[in-house]
């Protein structure tokens, strides 16, 4: 299985996004508990957002440049090659979320 990082470091420049730790933390969440995808507001952004002590809507803001900038690096085309399947745009951040979760453990 691949980490956050490793799966993030497919595409460049996102690291110079705020938004790129907030990215990490959340993806490791789903991770340990797929669950947290039901409710993704509370039992992931709001509890990662404790945990970097940011408000909730500052985190969810960064979350989205980050998203913005992961397809706009290439994000779509990696995520097309690794799942093997097509990927239709808009991705809202909980759906990137849940994609990078699947192209993780896919190693």
């Amino acid at each position: 299985m691949k980490t956050a990082e490793m799966v993030l470091r497919e595409i460049p420049f996102l690291q110079s996004y705020k938004g790129y730790q907030e990215l990490i933390l959340c993806l490791r969440l789903v991770l340990e508990d797929e669950e947290r995808l039901t409710d993704i507001r509370k039992q992931v952004y709001l509890a990662a957002a404790v945990q970097r002590g940011e408000e909730l809507h500052n985190f969810e803001k960064n979350l989205r440049t980050v998203r913005d900038a992961f397809l706009m690096y290439g994000g779509k085309e990696y995520l097309e090659r690794v799942l093997k399947r097509k990927i239709q745009l808009p991705l809202d951040s909980r759906e990137l979320i849940e994609v990078l979760v699947e192209c993780m453990r896919r190693g």
